[in-house]
Parts: C-alpha cells; structure tokens; sequence
C-alpha cells in the first residue's frame, strides 16, 4: 500500500475586515486548492460558516469554547480522516481566546493516528512589546512544545501551525524541539506572507515591513513533499490580509490506536 499524502494549509483569515469584498477570493482559494487539513487563525461565524459550505466533504471541531468559533478551528477531509479527539491549551497568550487549539484524526486506512495544531501568537504592535522590547511569543513558544509534548504519542505524525507574528523566534524554538518548518525541510527560502497587497490597505505614511508570520511545521514522522505560498486573488482582491502556506506531507504509518 502506498504511503498516505495529505496537503496542509495554515490561514489567518483577518476576522471580518472587508468581508464582503473578501468572501469571493476565500472561497475562489478552498475551491481550487481544497486542503486535506485546515487550520486557521482570526475565525469568526461568517468565515467559519462559508468553510463549512464550501468543504462539504470535511468536518471541523465542535466544541463550547468560544475560541473554536471566534478564534481558531480544524477542518479535515472525511475521506481521509475520522475524528479521534481534540482540546485547547493555554500557551500565556494575551489575547483571551486565543489558545494552541490542537485535534487527532485516525486514518481511515487504519495505519494509524495524526495530530493537527495551530495558534495564534500576540502580535508585534502589542503594548507591552513597544513598550519594553521583550517578546511574548518566546515564551508562548516553550509552552507550545511543552504541550505538545503531552498530547503526541510516540511515533505519530505530529504538525504545529499557525500565524506565529514572527519571522524568528517560534519556528526556531519549534525547530529546535523538533517542530520542523516545511520549508526548512526542503531546503527552501520561507517566504513573506504578511501583508497581502493591495488588500490590506497600507498606511503610505506608516513603517512598512515583509515577514513570513505564518508556519507549518511537522515533526519527523510527516515528510514534506511540496511548499509553498499561494497568492491566489480573485480580481485584484486576495482572501485575506495574510498569504496561506500549503504544503504536501508523506504521513508515516503508525499504531492505529482506534
């Protein structure tokens, strides 16, 4: 039997900013790229519901917490994936919703079970962070490894995504726990992914900058295969005011634990 293939999206989705100029493009980009699984950042009703329409053949986490509705959520294709479990971990962010949102899919070939997470660090403009310099997001970091290292089993395939608001420091600190970025993987420069333009409105008069904020990273048991940035618009407008990371991972098999 083959090895088992699955793409891997990550997407900050910018709330409900533009929405009605956006749903087109969102919906133009899950229509022609239709990712094996979904994480994704900034979610709110709307967006959440347009996902739900236009990936008929996934599923999502449901839960109570209003994060899983207004912060972030899972979607996989249930072709591929029967739902095994989910929950949500406190990192020390600062923004109250906002949590290491993470679920477990067990395979339908019955060669075992894989872990999809993603987060949403603080941001940059923070206060706190003008103010003195210090970033959040490496703390938060360790804590994500931290809890990730409760929820993997041995051997599992194991990924951690998300917009991360830095270019450095969490992809280092998940590298170095073995939370490896796709493009580091294969060997490829990662690139800018904040801001889209022209969608995002810059300020002509405001400090401008290009970073790559928005990660997939894996551990050794999913191979990448592929990565890359879609920059897919509809019109001249992109679906969000961040780019996505798609990337294509070879799953290792595991105990199907079922």
């Amino acid at each position: 039997m083959n090895p088992l293939r699955a793409s891997v999206c990550t997407y900050n989705l910018w709330n409900t900013e533009r929405w009605p100029a956006r749903e087109p493009a969102l919906r133009q980009f899950l229509e022609r790229f239709s990712p094996d699984i979904l994480g994704v950042q900034e979610l709110r009703a709307e967006t959440r519901d347009c996902i739900d329409e236009i990936l008929p053949g996934h599923e999502r986490v449901e839960d109570d917490f209003y994060g899983w509705t207004c912060e972030s959520n899972l979607w996989w294709r249930a072709s591929l994936f029967e739902y095994g479990g989910h929950g949500s971990v406190d990192y020390g962010s600062h923004e109250v919703t906002r949590r290491l949102f993470w679920v477990r899919l067990a395979r339908r070939d019955r060669r075992g079970t894989i872990v999809a997470a993603t987060a949403h660090l603080t941001h940059t403009s923070h206060p706190d962070e003008m103010a003195t310099g210090r970033s959040p997001r490496i703390d938060q970091a360790h804590a994500i490894v931290e809890a990730m290292n409760g929820i993997v089993y041995d051997g599992e395939p194991a990924f951690v995504m998300g917009d991360f608001n830095d270019a450095y420091h969490p992809s280092r600190i998940l590298h170095e726990a073995g939370y490896v970025s796709c493009f580091a993987a294969l060997a490829l420069q990662p690139p800018a992914t904040f801001p889209a333009i022209p969608t995002a409105n810059p300020d002509a008069g405001a400090h401008q900058y290009n970073a790559c904020f928005d990660w997939i990273t894996a551990n050794h048991h999913a191979h990448p295969l592929a990565a890359h940035s879609p920059h897919c618009y509809h019109g001249d407008t992109s679906p969000s005011d961040h780019w996505p990371i798609v990337a294509v991972y070879e799953l290792s098999d595991g105990d199907d634990r079922r």
